[in-house]
Formats: structure tokens, C-alpha cells, sequence
């Protein structure tokens, strides 16, 4: 009985409390080791938030300033139509003006000369001269 104590003791000693230190100090690293995971992750989350957060921001803030350049552009762009509209409703003012004159010409000259291609039909009609 002696040499079973005396076995049980060296094992125990030897082989079972080193075996069991280990795995204890194996399951401690594993717990740590879910700890870290699982701080990591929540961090993760933390930091996959805060950037969906920005994002959203971002996208609200680019969709402001696109509203506010498609604004500013059609301002622009009217302002341009306006003033190519009032610069050819000038020229076209200024064209009628001409045009108008240019007839009231002409008829003042067509009036002279009606008289003077009628006298000389008349003369080339009767074979004579016609006094006026």
C-alpha cells in the first residue's frame, strides 16, 4: 500500500498538478483571449457606427450642396438667357429701325421715280416729250 501512496504521490506531483497548472493556465489565455474578441468587436461596432453615422452626414451634406449648385447653375443659366434674350430683342429692335428706314427710303425714291418712268412711258407711248 505503501508503493501506491508512494506512485500516487510522485504522479500527482509530477505529472498531474504541471498538467493541470497548464491546462488552467491555457483556459485563463483562452478566456483572455474571448475577452479581447469580444472587445475588439465592440469596438468594431462602435467605430462600423460612428462611420455609418459620417457617411449619412456626408451624403446629406453632398446632397445640400448639389441642390445648392443645381440652384446656382440655373440662376445662371437664366441670367444668361435673359441677357442673350435682351441683347437680341435689341438687335432686333435696331434691325426693324433700319429696316424701317430703309423702306421709308426706298419708298420716298419709288414715289421720284414712278413719276419719271410714267413720263417717259407716256412719252414713248405718244412718240413726244411730255412737259411735267
Amino acid at each position: 500500500m505503501l508503493c501506491f501512496w508512494a506512485v500516487f504521490f510522485v504522479v500527482s506531483t509530477q505529472l498531474v498538478r504541471p498538467l493541470l497548472r497548464i491546462l488552467d493556465q491555457r483556459e485563463q489565455q483562452a478566456q483572455g483571449a474571448r475577452h479581447d474578441l469580444e472587445t475588439t468587436r465592440t469596438r468594431l461596432r462602435e467605430a462600423l457606427a460612428a462611420s455609418e453615422r459620417e457617411l449619412a452626414a456626408a451624403s446629406v451634406e453632398a446632397a445640400r450642396e448639389r441642390a445648392a449648385l443645381r440652384a446656382e447653375g440655373e440662376a445662371s443659366r437664366r441670367a444668361r438667357l435673359d441677357g442673350a434674350r435682351e441683347l437680341a430683342q435689341q438687335r432686333l429692335a435696331g434691325l426693324t429701325r433700319e429696316l424701317d428706314e430703309v423702306a421709308t427710303s426706298l419708298r420716298s425714291g419709288l414715289r421720284t421715280e414712278v413719276g419719271r418712268l410714267a413720263q417717259e412711258l407716256a412719252a414713248h407711248v405718244l412718240g413726244r416729250g411730255i412737259v411735267a
